[in-house]
């Protein structure tokens, strides 16, 4: 379901973080030794999540994922094997701490959506529950959560679920206990307990430390610590690609890698990082992702255009496949028949058999497909990384940048324009933009875009009939009679919703996308109606509001 991220109301520090891949191909005896390592890593994650499932009364400490809190600390020690270096056994602890945790988190949210409750709202109360707290023991616990935290949202929502407990009576309250078990048996069959196969093993700085290489080959040389035997230490040269040293160069590099032995080499992910302030805004710039335009900015300029893109996959990309598929239909229905006519003539069944021959060495030796994707993904990624940095080229570090919450799951268009959106990659350029945004030290929000290129920005009419079905491009509103481009007019309505306290709050506690809609199409009638009763008291200034006429379809009947 789109959910809507609020604006920061004041400058903030931000340090994005990207990462980078090392490669290093070591010796026979320590790549088995790194696969001993991630072998016995993640026997320890499992062994560490099969033990915190069966305590019961550590839900609130799970739900808040709290790994620092001197009883998960005290437990983590206990469950220590002697033989194995500490913080390689603690590392585990927490990684299976967090699986339980975002496990846990998610069996909450998806209680949320049936019953509306504190219990399921706030993290506190839900691992109190599962925990078995009562009334007196919730409320002190929610006290000192109100004299910790600082934010002063937070601390009215706690306030506010105070009060909510104590005007509770016991009958009540025991009550809404049963059902919440009730429920949580019902939902948390549908998340299974995480278990393990294969995973990165973090090092941080008790285990390992990277400088750089005397080797004029190798770069860098990573030694990490043995934690099977006291003291032992191997070291592996590591390179990597001429642009990726470059980054790891001019960032502040994080103090954690992640080792992950593959086949006969083995990979170091490295994040690196920078810090900056990011000023207040004062510029709000709305952005509308469209299909033939990249960007459709709220000041009428437009960014980019993929429609070569687009064509191309059309024109090149799709009948090549087109034409692969028929080769394998081809070959899977001679097989079909050779295989349910068992009494075939000898020449005939050798002349079938050397036709479905001819068509896989022709199914196999198809490059012209691939090689094609390949050109229009090429020319996709060129096309997004041009107009991105058009877009940052044209706003300062002032502006906020608005974008839409894009959740395409179901199409619901013509089978040319589902392509489109697909083909079209929109997650992947705005994933983009977010990404550069975030890095150089914009600031952005997303807000949902439901009907913002089917309403007026003039007068709140929704309609999808306001976007004329012979030309896409055009809005003409069916009440006011606005005309704009309809690109122009969902940038508009996406800056708009930026401010709009209103549309942040229904869509912050819809339960679902279908009740986040329906709530959002009843505000905009709402306003629509509102904006009616204006126009209509400009002209009929001394009748009172219910003396005043209405017409059926908008003002049309005023001529308005």
């Amino acid at each position: 379901m789109p959910k809507t991220r609020k604006k920061k109301s004041s400058a903030f520090e931000s340090s994005p973080v990207k990462s980078v891949f090392l490669f290093g191909n070591p010796n026979r005896g320590k790549l088995d030794l790194l696969w001993q390592m991630e072998h016995k890593y993640v026997e320890m994650i499992n062994f560490n999540i099969d033990v915190l499932t069966g305590i019961p009364d550590i839900h609130l400490q799970l739900i808040k994922n709290d790994r620092k809190n001197s009883y998960v600390r005290r437990l983590q020690k206990q469950l220590r094997p002697e033989s194995i270096n500490s913080a390689f056994c603690q590392n585990a602890f927490d990684a299976a701490f967090t699986k339980l945790s975002t496990r846990l988190d998610a069996v909450r949210l998806e209680m949320f959506k049936t019953i509306d409750s504190i219990f399921c709202q706030s993290k506190v109360l839900f691992g109190l529950c599962l925990d078995g707290a009562g009334k007196d023991e919730m409320t002190a616990c929610l006290n000192e959560v109100v004299r910790a935290v600082r934010n002063r949202k937070d601390t009215a929502f706690y306030l506010d679920c105070i009060a909510q407990l104590q005007n509770m009576s016991d009958d009540e309250f025991n009550a809404q206990m049963v059902e919440f078990h009730d429920l949580y048996e019902m939902v948390s069959i549908q998340f299974k307990t995480p278990h393990v196969k294969s995973e990165a093993i973090p090092f941080d700085s008790r285990l390992m430390r990277i400088e750089p290489s005397t080797d004029t080959v190798m770069p860098y040389v990573i030694t990490l610590t043995n934690p099977f035997v006291k003291g032992n230490r191997i070291s592996i040269p590591v390179n990597t690609s001429r642009h990726s040293l470059h980054k790891i160069q001019a960032g502040k590099m994080a103090a954690t890698v992640t080792v992950k032995p593959e086949g006969t080499k083995v990979r170091i992910g490295w994040s690196y990082a920078k810090s900056f302030r990011k000023p207040d805004t004062a510029v709000c710039m709305g952005v509308d992702t469209g299909i033939k335009d990249s960007f459709f900015l709220s000041d009428g300029r437009s960014i980019g255009s993929m429609k070569e893109v687009i064509d191309y996959y059309h024109r090149e990309v799709e009948p090549a496949f087109a034409q692969l598929s028929s080769l394998r239909n081809k070959k899977r229905s001679i097989s079909y028949y050779v295989r349910h006519h068992k009494n075939l003539p000898l020449d005939v069944r050798r002349s079938l058999i050397q036709k479905m021959d001819r068509l896989e060495h022709m199914i196999r030796t198809a490059d012209a497909p691939y090689r094609k994707k390949r050109t229009y993904y090429n020319m996709l990624n060129h096309e997004i990384k041009q107009d991105v940095k058009t877009y940052m080229s044209c706003i300062t570090h002032d502006t906020l940048t608005v974008l839409e919450l894009l959740d395409i799951r179901e199409f619901e268009k013509s089978r040319r324009l589902n392509g489109d959106l697909s083909t079209f990659a929109r997650g992947r350029l705005q994933q983009k933009l977010m990404s550069e945004l975030n890095w150089y030290g914009y600031d952005y929000v997303e807000v949902s875009p439901d009907f913002t290129s089917q309403t007026c920005p003039i007068c709140s009419y929704r309609n999808a009939e306001n976007r004329s079905t012979v030309n896409s491009k055009l809005f003409k509103c069916g009440c006011c009679g606005y005309e704009d481009d309809s690109d122009h007019v969902g940038a508009v309505n996406i800056r708009n919703r930026a401010a709009d306290r209103e549309v942040l709050k229904l869509c912050k506690y819809a339960k679902s996308h279908k009740e986040m809609q329906s709530r959002l199409i009843t505000l905009l009638d709402d306003r629509h109606l509102d904006w009616q009763m204006k126009q209509l008291k400009t002209l009929f200034p001394s009748c009172r509001t219910y003396e005043l006429p209405l017409s059926v379809h908008g003002m049309s009947m005023y001529g308005m």
